[in-house]
């Protein structure tokens, strides 16, 4: 499970661009105000809107089910007696 969890992960960073991001200078700021003014809202919201889709797409069903059925269950004490 770990195995496949880190090939996840790095696939994820290498995809996202993470992983060859060059490192900051010192001294400059790291572009916090650039991204403060940047319209972001729409990954947010466009994120919920992705999150509500699957959702509703995995509670969707034709609602014509048949009847889950069970098997009775019976439980059976003995005793032992010893000689």
């Amino acid at each position: 499970m770990r195995i496949a969890c880190s090939a996840v992960i790095a696939t994820a960073l290498l995809i996202s661009g993470g992983a060859w991001a060059e490192p900051l200078t010192p001294g400059k700021p790291a572009g916090v105000h650039q991204a403060q003014m940047g319209n972001k809202e729409w990954l947010v919201f466009g994120g919920v809107g992705v999150l509500v889709a699957a959702v509703l797409v995995a509670n969707a069903g034709s609602g014509d089910h048949a009847a889950v059925t069970t098997q009775p269950v019976s439980v059976i004490t003995t005793t032992a007696t010893s000689p």
